[in-house]
């Protein structure tokens, strides 16, 4: 049987709903990537309540686990006021899944995490987030996120010989990126290896230093799985699952 991949959902108000009703949900493009690399995605719900156990049942039915992106991760998590330009997670979500992802981490799961799950990774290890990228002056200019939740596209320069070049094969990789919150290179999260920078300094990837499979990237592969080169991402995954 294929290993079977736990997908994080999103959460929030249904405003089309009448009356407006809370809802889970996951957008397409996630499990057709598990699916197309030959895994079993299973969406995860999002608690209301939970301890160590019920997180322990939940992780019990799955064989590897997939952070998805989504809003902002509350600045609380690192001990700062929230910035103007931040845009909070529902509170739900931004609890559980930190909540979730140290767990998963404890047991030593299979671990990929994209975008929002790459600062949820840092942050759960202790690491902090620059709220807003364009606080920063940063050279050369890149454009990190456009209007609407469009894609920009950018280069990102691999660490040779690390996790992450042996899986897509390559040292340079084009990537989409739609994100304005970043990880601080100087507070990572602890024993996470920087792997992988935008030409402007922006830290893109990190894997674990102890050399299980925890991969976490700053980008949106899912929107990209259709390319060989991001496919191995979730085939890389499935693999470890496996």
């Amino acid at each position: 049987m294929p290993p079977i991949i736990g997908v994080t959902s999103n959460f929030g108000l249904d405003l089309d709903s009448d009356p407006p009703r809370e809802r889970s949900y996951l957008l397409a493009a996630y499990t057709d990537a598990i699916t197309a690399a030959g895994g079993i995605p299973h969406p995860l719900p999002v608690y209301r309540a939970y301890d160590d156990a019920a997180l322990d049942e939940l992780l019990g039915t799955i064989d590897g686990l997939m952070l998805t992106g989504g809003y902002d991760l509350h600045s609380r998590h690192f001990g700062e006021q929230l910035h103007p330009r931040t845009h909070p997670l529902h509170e739900r979500r931004d609890a559980f899944e930190v909540a979730l992802f140290r767990r998963a981490d404890d047991t030593g799961l299979p671990i990929f995490a994209l975008c929002l799950g790459f600062q949820i990774a840092h942050v759960a290890r202790g690491g902090r987030l620059i709220q807003h990228v364009d606080d920063l002056e940063l050279t050369p200019p890149i454009t990190h996120y456009l209007p609407r939740d469009r894609n920009a596209f950018h280069p990102v320069r691999i660490e040779p010989g690390s996790e992450l070049a042996k899986i897509v094969g390559a040292t340079e990789l084009e990537v989409n990126s739609r994100h304005h919150q970043i990880v601080d290179v100087e507070r990572p999260g602890a024993g996470l290896k920087p792997v992988a920078y935008a030409p402007d300094g922006v830290l893109e990837a990190s894997e674990d230093c102890q050399g299980r499979f925890l991969l976490a990237v700053q980008w949106h592969p899912e929107d990209l799985y259709e390319r060989p080169e991001h496919l191995r991402l979730f085939q890389a995954l499935v693999e470890a699952a496996r």
